[in-house]
């Protein structure tokens, strides 16, 4: 099975950041290429960012459609997702959605933290209601850097906002919602003894679940 994870942002930093998550994921019956859109903003931060982004990671995904069985659209904007959908037949997903599901099997509420700051709170009310979400959300909360800065984000930065988010919030689980944070929700889980998503390895599971399924079912 091949698996196309791509990085709607243009950032090295954070293609690299996805590369490196998907990593340990990859078996002999499991491949994930990780490529990157070209003619896009550095971090998807706006409205015009994600369209612009939309566009170009579904075009993307037009032309190389005979080289994969599964996409993943790595941004938590998920950013063409629908768009994507309507035009291949092959299975996408979304980091957000991805983890959102996910989430939402650890517990009734969760909790987002983003890059950026609290001017960035529209978008993801937004991207909230699409999925239908609204009533599951604690909190959203940020941590003040750009999406590149992000990837460098310490750990005790995070697991001081994952407990703001689990004691003050209510969140029964926290999504890392940003790809700069990619491959680190096992190991904050892990150290918190609390569910923490980045939504990698959630995306492929569910891309190769879908995979399976359509193989089946035709």
């Amino acid at each position: 099975m091949k698996i196309l994870l791509i990085n709607p942002n243009s950032s090295a930093i954070v293609t690299e950041a996805l590369r490196a998550a998907t990593a340990p994921l990859q078996t002999e019956s499991l491949q994930i290429q990780v490529t990157h859109c070209v003619d896009t903003p550095k971090g998807i931060v706006s409205s015009y960012d994600e369209l612009k982004a939309g566009l170009a990671v579904t075009e993307l995904l037009i032309r190389e459609e005979p080289n994969y069985d599964a996409a993943i659209i790595g941004c938590f904007a998920d950013p063409g997702l629908r768009a994507a959908r309507e035009q291949l037949a092959k299975p996408v997903t979304g980091l957000y959605e991805s983890s959102s599901i996910f989430a939402k099997l650890c517990g009734r509420r969760y909790s987002i933290i983003a890059s950026g700051d609290e001017t960035d709170i529209s978008p993801w009310i937004g991207s909230v209601r699409n999925l239908g979400d609204t009533e599951n959300l604690a909190s959203i909360r940020y941590i003040g850097s750009t999406v590149e800065a992000a990837v460098t984000a310490t750990d005790e930065e995070i697991y001081q906002i994952i407990d703001h988010c689990r004691k003050k919030d209510g969140a029964d689980a926290v999504i890392l919602g940003c790809a700069a944070f990619a491959g680190r929700g096992r190991h904050l889980s892990n150290a918190m003894g609390f569910p923490i998503i980045d939504g990698i390895e959630e995306s492929v599971k569910i891309a190769a679940m879908m995979t399976a399924y359509r193989r089946t079912s035709q």
